[in-house]
């Protein structure tokens, strides 16, 4: 009978609780994290010239954060550079371009006069002619050069790991005068935004949803309310746990917040009512009538 008593209590609770209307605030724990993790490698084989960071610096997109060694791609790039600022074939060719063009001229005036052979007056156009080839010759190879000179400054730049994200060093993989050959350099971490991440159970499904605005009570810094906004709802339920997940994105544009740390998420909404499977399975964990 006491078991039976026992039953009937909480069946009639559990009732209740399907029909009466929520009682609190809507608010599940979750975890800030970092945006993304990113392992930053070399894309070129050299060996490790100097690190410009220490673990746990703020670097910005494009900061430089190591330097290979580049001794050869300098002095490729010293060379191009003289090839690219050498214009003296340039203006060696115009002048003979003058001196061709007037020499045709001339010639033209004579022949009309027929003062010169016909031969004389084609030889002089054709040199001519042959003039302004080589001078356009002279031009390409000096565009030529130019193209080599940012190919080359291009292959310099490979020597220089610059960072990807906006973010923190989180560790360092390689000492200076190792080999890059097949590793990772650093790794960083994004933080502006971060990521927050929680379980919520069956109960909340449907009532969270993307471009919705949270709280977010993180426990660094305390006491500190930020907002967050949904940016993924899982459209499945785990059916082992009754659960299904929830990301939101976290703006940290003063890097105030910090990844890695415990947080509680508050809803515009009240708590949830238990649904009925819920209660049908606590009803079944007390056993069959004695």
């Amino acid at each position: 009978m006491k078991r039976f008593a026992l039953r009937l209590s909480w069946l009639l609770f559990a009732c209740t609780s399907l029909f009466v209307g929520p009682v609190s605030a809507a608010e599940l724990d979750c975890l800030v994290k970092p945006e993304m993790y990113v392992e930053v490698s070399s894309p070129v084989i050299s060996v490790l010239e100097e690190i410009l960071v220490e673990v746990g610096d703020v670097v910005s997109r494009g900061q430089p954060l190591a330097k290979l060694e580049a001794s050869i791609e300098k002095a490729r790039v010293e060379m191009a550079e003289l090839q690219a600022k050498q214009v003296s074939d340039i203006e060696n060719r115009k002048i003979q371009l003058q001196f061709k063009k007037l020499n045709h001229e001339r010639m033209q005036q004579l022949r009309k006069q027929n003062s010169v052979p016909q031969f004389e007056a084609d030889k002089a156009r054709t040199e001519y002619a042959l003039a302004q080839t080589e001078l356009a010759k002279a031009r390409e190879i000096h565009i030529m050069a130019r193209a080599n000179l940012e190919i080359e400054r291009s292959q310099l730049a490979l020597r220089t790991i610059v960072s990807p994200i906006d973010g923190i060093v989180v560790d360092r993989y390689a000492m200076v005068g190792e080999s890059v050959e097949g590793r990772s350099i650093m790794k960083l971490a994004q933080v502006n935004p971060l990521k927050v991440e929680l379980i919520a159970p069956t109960e909340y499904f449907g009532l969270i949803h993307k471009g919705m605005v949270v709280e977010i009570y993180p426990e660094q810094p305390a006491n500190k309310m930020f907002k967050a906004t949904v940016t993924i709802v899982d459209k499945l339920i785990d059916p082992a746990s009754g659960s299904f997940t929830v990301r939101m994105e976290l703006p940290n544009p003063d890097d105030r917040l910090v990844g890695g740390v415990n947080c509680m998420a508050h809803f515009s909404f009240e708590t949830p009512e238990p649904t009925s499977s819920d209660a049908y399975s606590s009803l079944k964990a007390l056993g069959p009538v004695e």
